[in-house]
């Protein structure tokens, strides 16, 4: 049974708390610099500390104890202090039991203090709001002050005039909004974290109103926890009705400080998490652990499991930050399993937003503009998927099937980590300092590796392919032994799927051997359990690896040595300084993944082996001599020696009324040009504009 207490009890229990020296400062700080300071915060801890039941009732009672509270502050302040003059009382940090999911939220928590964690999805401008108005009676000017609640403006229902002469007649009141008190109000909108839901769920939201000097610290994407009381009210509809809705008066706002502070570590987790550490077959487990029903795919899942647990952000001398985080882009043939890698790693990720392209637009991606529900029809930006991804992973799938205008928005967000927005006289920059893995299909159906640059059979600019850390081509190419491997994996699966459905306990069935069926699928289950994996990530985070001189030297010769390729007669780029990030990032990656605060020689391995292996299937897919320009640009270095060859023709041959396409075709011959590829370049030339076509099949030097 729940102990009750008296209001001397709780006068008391404050008077108690506030003896300590801590808040005695407090209120002379207050005295001194008000209104800058104006709101005494108390942990709830201290309230803990001094009577565990007082507590507990404040929990179920905060208005009451929050009133008497107050009292004792105004008491507790100098002699010379204005009543007139409000104090806040903030209560922070509630305990566990008081944390309530948004869509746990029932009548039983109507008035009572609880906490509710989440993302900030709106916040409106701040706006102040009457919390006292001065009213005057129209006939006989007596004046009437009536306290405020919620948006509604309550007038007073009769004249207080002594004399009663306005009592018994219709009386109009006069609001003087000079003389009225206001205080400083901001609505917000929190949305359930991302990471708690699973199943596909939809995301609850929950309004709140923070008030005086919180109201404006909130922005659209903020990952926080408000405590307040939750309250009800009734639905603005014509007809009265018995169904309120809920929202929150919110006491104080937290913001989060440590990355995942939402995933519960517990010590015997730890315990396991350092035992997982120790393990020398760490990094294939890891690997193995994701996504097991997709069969091979080895370095794939390597450099997913390395983005999982990300480089680190840096901050340098002069305020620039470097990014930390990693950005794979999976480019394949159909029927490769891009999107249900990208599905997969979005449910294990820590924090994991999962969107289609296709069906995405710029605002779903970055922040959209939205009227806010004060009345004004003002607008407010509401945060979009990489935004809510903040920290976290963005998997975003068919990434070449949005339209230029939403992807341009991506080329910011990937590289600075941040969005700018001005849309609807806003302008504003939110952070999304997430990890992105991306998926795009080939414009033709399937890759062809020979004989075009990569950037030619993807609909990706090259600006915003560059900026990955990592590109894969995942090709589907008959080979008997793969397809034999291949087509025995998929069966397994079903087989194994097919048997759990089957409980261990059922009846046999007949010439199928269950218990051997599921012994024989173990490799299709994750070596790692997904709950274990992600409060490891969760846990790896905290760690900031140093590379020690080893590792550096071999990222530094490896780099140098591939640089060197294109050096001579090559005359080409092989490797640009973002390829460089790239191993840094990944060696960190790999240096968390040990919880090692050191990156040592094995990690730049490990970053070496996985950049040389996509730069080798992108860079040259037949072999021989890298060029970073069949990732970075259009045109390779290739491509432009043979343009040169073609706009040579025109300084040699050309004419004024031009050149026709056979004689072109004759003298690139004699060159050494097949007829196809001249063809393809006279089209090249002429979209850059270096040729111009006055007539069919004749060609002009521009």
């Amino acid at each position: 049974m729940a102990v009750s207490f008296q209001d001397s009890e709780i006068i008391a229990g404050w008077e108690e708390i506030f003896g300590k020296d801590k808040y005695r400062l407090l209120f002379a700080d207050i005295a001194a610099s008000y209104p800058e300071k104006r709101s005494v915060y108390v942990p709830y801890e201290d309230i803990d500390a001094y009577n565990t039941d007082l507590a507990m009732f404040f929990l179920d009672n905060p208005d009451r104890c929050l009133s008497k509270g107050k009292e004792v502050v105004k008491a507790s302040l100098p002699p010379t202090w204005d009543a007139n003059d409000a104090v806040n009382l903030r209560i922070t940090n509630l305990p566990r039991d008081a944390k309530v999911e948004v869509r746990q939220l029932r009548a039983k928590h109507l008035g009572k203090l609880v906490a509710v964690e989440g993302l900030a999805r709106k916040a409106t401008t701040v706006r102040p709001r009457m919390t006292r108005a001065l009213f005057r009676c129209s006939r006989c000017g007596a004046e009437m002050w009536e306290n405020q609640r919620g948006v509604v403006m309550r007038e007073p229902q009769m004249c207080s005039n002594p004399d009663g002469s306005c009592n018994k007649q219709a009386t109009r009141f006069d609001l003087d909004a000079k003389a009225s008190v206001f205080v400083d109000t901001q609505k917000i909108e929190i949305q359930e974290s991302p990471e708690g839901l699973r199943g596909g769920a939809q995301p609850e939201r929950i309004t709140g109103f923070v008030e005086d000097d919180i109201a404006g610290i909130i922005t659209a994407g903020n990952r926080i926890t408000i405590n307040g009381i939750i309250r009800s009210s009734e639905k603005q509809e014509r007809d009265k009705t018995t169904v309120f809705e809920i929202f929150m008066d919110v006491l104080s706002v937290e913001f989060e400080e440590h990355e995942y502070d939402e995933i519960q570590i517990t010590e015997e987790d730890e315990f396991r998490i350092l035992e997982m550490a120790k393990d020398p077959k760490l990094y294939d487990n890891i690997s193995a652990s994701i996504s097991p029903t997709i069969h091979g795919m080895a370095e794939v899942k390597s450099a997913i499991a390395l983005q999982l647990f990300g480089g680190c952000n840096k901050e340098m001398d002069d305020g620039t930050v470097i990014r930390g985080d990693m950005h794979v882009l999976l480019v394949g043939d159909p029927g490769v399993a891009k999107s249900q890698i990208l599905r997969y790693m979005s449910a294990l990720a820590p924090r994991g937003i999962y969107a289609s392209g296709k069906s995405a637009s710029a605002a779903g991606l970055t922040a959209a503009a939205v009227k806010d529900e004060f009345g004004d029809g003002r607008w407010t930006l509401e945060a979009g998927a990489l935004v809510l991804a903040d920290k976290g992973l963005a998997c975003i799938d068919e990434l070449d099937k949005m339209t230029p205008q939403d992807r341009s928005s991506l080329h910011e967000a990937m590289e600075s980590q941040r969005i700018s927005v001005a849309k609807a006289g806003i302008t504003a920059t939110l952070q999304c300092r997430c990890s992105m893995l991306a998926a795009a299909n080939p414009k033709f159906g399937r890759f062809e590796t020979a004989g075009m640059s990569i950037t030619n059979q993807i609909d990706l600019p090259p600006a915003l392919m560059s900026r990955f850390d990592l590109i894969f081509v995942m090709t589907d190419k008959p080979d008997p032994k793969a397809d034999r491997e291949l087509t025995e994996h998929i069966l397994s699966v079903h087989r194994r799927g097919q048997a759990r459905q089957i409980a261990e306990d059922a009846p046999l069935v007949v010439g199928v051997d269950i218990k051997k069926i599921r012994d024989d699928t173990r490799n299709v289950k994750p070596v790692y359990e997904q709950e274990i994996l992600r409060k490891y990530v969760a846990y790896s985070k905290r760690i900031v690896p140093v590379m020690t001189d080893a590792a550096t030297k071999m990222i530094e010769d490896n780099y140098l040595s591939i640089r060197a390729m294109g050096a001579g007669e090559n005359d080409s780029v092989p490797i640009t300084a973002r390829q460089l990030e790239a191993y840094v990032r990944l060696s960190e990656a790999s240096a968390r993944m040990r919880l090692s605060r050191v990156v040592e020689e094995e990690d730049a391995k490990r970053a070496v082996k996985l950049v040389e292996y996509y730069l080798s299937r992108i860079l040259a897919p037949e072999g021989g001599q890298w060029d970073i320009d069949n990732l970075s640009s259009n045109f390779t270095k290739k491509d432009r020696n043979e343009m040169t060859i073609v706009l040579d023709i025109f300084k040699r041959y050309g004419t004024a009324e031009g050149l026709s396409e056979e004689e072109i075709v004759g003298y690139a011959l004699s060159d050494g040009l097949s007829e196809s590829k001249t063809k393809k370049l006279l089209k090249s030339l002429d979209e850059t504009g270096e040729l111009f076509c006055p007539r069919n099949g004749v060609y002009r030097k521009a």
